[in-house]
């Protein structure tokens, strides 16, 4: 296939987890559109010969980072090298319908340009049986997509692992995802898209299945749990002030990022959480008292729970 064949790169980020990569890489190329690539970014240990040979398999081609940068920085380097004009993710554990990629092909096909500020994603399922989470996506399914409008930025924040999808030309223009956010980079990454007047796309229907299960050896445990409530609360922390003007602009949005950073802040015992609050000015007297009593019995939780 030649690079002007190639419209759209699945990128899938991977880090220790041979036993369940092949199942959402199997996935992606049941889902896979005619013109598209799939890149799998090794972000870990040296892939088993058995693995590279399914990736070689299965056509999907293999980039690899210098080893443990996080999902954020191994998603870059999936963009750089992805020859398509749109970029679509996809998490090492989950799956994607078969019919998904298709239906945002034909989409983006009859009303989206290439150098359009767009991005999308879709409604998704959690499921612990993979066994039932494959028979899901090789289900025939229909999907509808429509531009989300309004003031309100809930609807249009999503992560990754949704059936994300986004140009690459947006992904270029605000700098790809903050690298140095291992939690939480798709809440900023979103923002930024945002702030840049991106248009929303989204699809009510299910497209994505998120896996809930065990995932083996602690090194295989979700990004989320392999972080400290400190380290969280520091990445919570940058998404409010390198974003501030957009969240400001929901007061909804606004309450409910600076609880996630309060609850991490308590969490982490740490009361520089509340100076950090009540120096705000997005907020309210009135709000600072109520989210710091919040604070407060987040911290006395957080004291008894590890009694």
């Amino acid at each position: 296939m030649t690079n002007k064949q190639i419209k759209f790169s699945v990128i899938i980020p991977t880090y220790n987890r041979e036993h369940l990569l092949t199942g959402a890489l199997q996935s992606a190329y049941n889902a896979l559109p005619g013109s598209g690539e799939i890149i799998i970014v090794n972000d870990g240990p040296k892939f088993s010969d058995k693995m590279v040979s399914i990736i070689a398999e299965l056509g999907a081609s293999i980039a690899t980072t210098p080893g443990n940068t996080g999902a954020g920085a191994a998603r870059n380097l999936g963009a750089e090298i992805a020859q398509g004009s749109w970029l679509l993710f996809l998490d090492d554990d989950d799956f994607i319908s078969k019919d998904y990629w298709h239906a945002v092909q034909a989409y983006v096909d009859f009303n989206l340009k290439i150098d359009d500020n767009a991005y999308g994603f879709c409604a998704t399922v959690s499921n612990s049986n993979r066994n039932e989470m494959k028979a899901a996506a090789l289900a025939d399914a229909n999907f509808k997509f429509c531009p989300i409008g309004g003031a309100l930025l809930k609807p249009k924040i999503s992560g990754f692992g949704v059936g994300f999808w986004v140009s690459k030309s947006l992904f270029k223009k605000i700098g790809g995802i903050n690298a140095n956010l291992q939690t939480n980079e798709d809440l900023d990454f979103c923002l930024r898209l945002l702030s840049a007047q991106a248009q929303c796309h989204k699809s009510k229907d299910v497209g994505a299945y998120i896996f809930k299960g065990a995932r083996g050896n602690a090194s295989a445990k979700s990004t989320t749990k392999r972080h400290s409530p400190k380290q969280r609360a520091a990445y919570f922390k940058h998404i409010i002030y390198t974003n501030s003007k957009i969240i400001e602009s929901d007061p909804k949005i606004n309450h409910w990022i600076w609880k996630r950073y309060l609850k991490m802040s308590a969490r982490s015992r740490e009361l520089p959480g509340l100076h950090f609050l009540w120096a705000s000015k997005s907020l309210t007297v009135t709000n600072k008292a109520v989210m710091s009593i919040y604070w407060g019995i987040e911290f006395l939780i957080s004291i008894f729970h590890n009694l």
